[in-house]
């Protein structure tokens, strides 16, 4: 898996021209049918890491945010647990992008029966700023950002309960239910902030510089990549109720750094 792993970070090193470009480029961006954007890099960083993934691992089952299966060939896949599924998300953050903001990436995760496996998110901004764009994690091996500067990678930490000044929690989903229960009850209590990208906000928790995400109705290819990132750092990812997740139907999660401050959302959340 390693071999596969370093592929894909340089995969996404080479692409970082394209993520960044400039502020007068013409993106091509267009309007799909839910409302979001899509552009010609969201489809060309697609078509990049699933030709790397057949490549690896041919035969495999793989579903994306642009690949255009339809609701039914979703579901279909989504409960076979008999073959390996990736989910590809080659541009998380369309909408920001759009707009010049930094806040946008991408992500790539691996199922394998009712665990996701391996998952990887890439943050070109910060590549090109610091050159440690590029994060990884695999089930039972940790989650880990790579630097370019030691050229090696670092082990990923949430914080621990106590550790940061106040809780934060991102939120990430369609911002018109962030003025609903139970996103507006949490709104209440604890600060709330959008991110507006999964990948972005995930990582921030892996990194330990905020304390939990919480996403509503988001979809595998945006929940999956942050559920192993962030349990993987050593952090706590339940329903919003605190159960397990099933992997076919988690688009509300709490992905918490720690299991204090992981309690005390869910409680927030359940709140009548």
């Amino acid at each position: 898996m390693m071999i596969f792993t370093e592929e894909l970070r340089k995969l996404f090193a080479g692409l970082t021209p394209l993520y960044i470009g400039k502020a007068h480029d013409k993106r091509g961006d267009k309007i799909k049918n839910d409302g979001t954007p899509v552009g010609n890099l969201d489809f060309y960083a697609m078509e990049k890491i699933l030709g790397l993934i057949s490549t690896y691992f041919p035969g495999e089952q793989t579903i994306s945010e642009e690949d255009e299966k339809d609701t039914d060939e979703m579901t279909r896949i989504l409960a076979d647990q008999t073959k390996c599924q990736w989910t590809v998300d080659g541009l998380d953050g369309t909408g920001n992008r759009r707009m010049g903001t930094n806040s946008y990436g991408a992500m790539v995760s691996r199922r394998q029966g009712d665990t996701i496996i391996f998952a990887a998110i890439f943050r070109p901004v910060d590549e090109t700023l610091y050159g440690n764009g590029f994060f990884y994690a695999e089930y039972g091996k940790g989650a880990w950002q790579w630097c370019d500067e030691c050229n090696t990678y670092h082990r990923l930490h949430t914080a621990i309960h106590g550790e940061l000044e106040r809780l934060v929690v991102m939120l990430e989903g369609s911002s018109k239910k962030f003025f609903k229960p139970a996103m507006s009850t949490l709104g209440l209590k604890i600060t709330a902030r959008p991110s507006f990208s999964s990948s972005i906000a995930a990582t921030t928790v892996a990194m330990g510089k905020t304390t939990a995400l919480v996403t509503v109705e988001n979809k595998p290819w945006d929940n999956w990549p942050v559920i192993l990132i962030i349990q993987e750092a050593g952090g706590v990812v339940t329903d919003w109720q605190g159960n397990s997740l099933a992997l076919e139907d988690c688009g509300n999660i709490v992905a918490a750094a720690n299991p204090e401050d992981h309690a005390t959302i869910v409680k927030i959340i359940n709140q009548k």
